[in-house]
């Protein structure tokens, strides 16, 4: 890379941030080793090391996975210190580093702690009084998944009750300081809604595990339908009202179980047909915001073509089937680097303004 190719691409990543502040701001650290604790005593250290796990690692299978189970049966060890929560509860602080060892070594994977902070908005509103506790089991269930979010009431629809387009919608959330919106609506409260796509599951996403002596608990209708915006891609989920949260932690989480090849490498994208400003801080957002993408820089410029320089999970393989999600990013042939034609969104279509009434 040149020393003009550099000044170039620090040029092109100042304008990018200065055109989309909020993006390049978005990620949230979330207190991973931090959490409630009934008691200091050996089984209440064990369960809260078995919510520190799902936290770890994104899973909710982790609280119960038998790799890890030496760890929760020995949780003691792990303690750094207790401190008094904001509502009189009891908090333990386990040691970051020595867990982290302890999972990796027991041959799974850990999500980052920088995570994407996203809103969520419930729209159409439910009434006053289960718009409570709609808010409140969507908090409970990012907190023990660990999302970082935020559950506000805005906007989201037109008139006629269609989504907003992914562009408006990412405006908010960045307004907000967001990257990523998570928009649920409860299909058993609410008027029919056109527009709605059928919900897309989400590929290699495993059922939750359920606490050894817990009462299985009753089947939960899928009565909700949850939409979520990212940079990179949209995506659609049914279920309850936790389980846009659960989908959401599925599709961004690392698989539990770690891979030989599923390690974070640096690999080369290129990416062709960018030809305005636009486009180009378009395509720096998607790539940044790729599931598994811990780095995106800019290595080469030229011309409508830009190559970056990503440091991803997996690799150019994990990189591959990732991308292969996207309607923006079109693969082409390859010289031995992973190359796609960015196709621009379609202009959103002006609304016709209302006809004056006759005389």
């Amino acid at each position: 890379m040149t020393p003009a190719s550099r000044r170039v691409g620090r040029l092109l990543t100042l304008l990018i941030c200065a055109a989309l502040p909020a993006v390049c701001l978005a990620s949230r650290e979330m207190p991973v080793y931090t959490v409630d604790a009934a008691a200091q005593t050996p089984a209440a250290l064990s369960q809260a090391l078995r919510a520190v796990l799902v936290r770890a690692t994104g899973h909710a299978e982790a609280a119960q996975d038998p790799q890890l189970a030496a760890l929760v049966a020995n949780a003691a060890q792990y303690v750094q210190g207790y401190q008094p929560g904001p509502t009189g509860t009891l908090l333990v602080t386990f040691q970051a580093g020595p867990l982290e060892h302890a999972i990796r070594a027991a041959g799974r994977n850990l999500w980052g702690a920088d995570r994407p902070f996203t809103l969520v908005v419930l729209s159409p509103p439910p009434t006053q009084t289960q718009q409570a506790a709609d808010s409140a089991s969507v908090q409970r269930a990012a907190e023990v998944r660990g999302l970082p979010i935020s559950v506000v009431p805005l906007t989201v629809r037109t008139a006629d009750g269609r989504l907003l387009p992914s562009s408006a919608l990412l405006a908010m959330a960045h307004n907000f300081g967001a990257e990523q919106l998570l928009i649920g609506r409860d299909v058993t409260a609410a008027t029919p809604v056109q527009g709605m796509a059928a919900a897309t599951p989400v590929q290699g996403m495993a059922a939750a595990t359920p606490v050894q002596g817990a009462a299985a608990p009753p089947p939960v209708p899928d009565t909700w339908h949850w939409t979520l915006v990212t940079p990179f891609v949209t995506r659609q989920f049914t279920g309850s009202v936790t389980s846009g949260i659960d989908q959401t932690v599925d599709w961004l989480a690392p698989p539990l179980q770690a891979s030989p090849g599923g390690g974070v490498a640096k690999t080369p994208v290129r990416i062709v047909g960018l030809r305005t400003l636009a486009d180009y801080a378009q395509a720096e957002t998607m790539l940044a915001a790729v599931p598994g993408v811990h780095q995106s820089t800019v290595r080469k410029i030229d011309g409508s073509t830009v190559e970056f320089e990503l440091w991803a999970r997996g690799g150019a393989d994990g990189l591959r089937q990732v991308l292969a999600w996207s309607p923006r990013l079109k693969r082409q042939g390859s010289d031995g680097v992973l190359t796609y034609r960015y196709v621009a969104p379609p202009p959103v279509p002006s609304t016709p303004a209302p006809a004056a009434p006759s005389p």
